[in-house]
């Protein structure tokens, strides 16, 4: 282990939390899985799948139509975009209903440090665990995490998990049906369900 990395890194700040909060991955999730990256041209869908009529962000509208009867719930990216190209850059590239929903990622400099070993680190962390400490982080009182990467997942908090199918994400309706029933469930007050029985 590196000098200084004996004990975790400690946050500078508290991160920005809400009363519900959906971890959201990109690919496999609001598009098809295959996605490349090259220096000069940065992300795009493979030419082979876009010639089939993919294309980035093509299921973003469903998640629009599905978060709009929840105007409160909050976003978190969950992703290898955090990374590269950037939370800050991944926003740009989001419809302005959805930017102003997101309150951080789960890569941020300020809570994992920006050297290489902690990075890699970070990449080496099944995606399950990663979600799992930010919500540790964040408390809020109610998660929900939608993603494609499913290996790893902690048992404890795979309830949270809406699990998708990396080609066809978000376009599946049992996917969309599974969203809603969480979202639906999240937005049940503390104890209005012990009072129902």
């Amino acid at each position: 282990m590196p000098p200084g990395q004996n004990s975790p890194y400690l946050p500078a700040s508290t991160p920005r939390s809400a009363d519900v909060v959906l971890y959201l991955d990109l690919d496999g999730v609001v598009h098809h899985e295959k996605v490349l990256w090259h220096p000069r041209k940065g992300i795009y869908m493979s030419p082979s799948y876009e010639a089939a009529g993919h294309s980035l962000f093509e299921w973003v509208p469903i998640l629009e139509s599905v978060l709009e009867p929840y105007p409160s719930v909050a976003l978190v990216l969950s992703s290898t975009w955090c990374i590269r190209p950037g939370y800050s850059a991944t926003l740009k590239r989001l419809p302005a209903s959805l930017r102003v929903r997101f309150i951080g990622g789960t890569y941020h400099g300020r809570v994992h440090g920006v050297d290489p070993w902690n990075l890699s680190m970070f990449r080496a962390t099944p995606r399950g665990v990663q979600v799992q400490e930010d919500a540790q982080r964040r408390k809020p009182r109610q998660w929900i995490a939608l993603d494609d990467d499913i290996e790893d997942w902690p048992e404890s908090c795979r309830h949270n998990l809406v699990a998708c199918d990396g080609t066809t994400g978000l376009s599946n309706p049992h996917v969309q049906q599974e969203l809603k029933e969480k979202l639906r469930y999240c937005q049940i007050p503390c104890g209005a369900s012990a009072r129902r029985r």
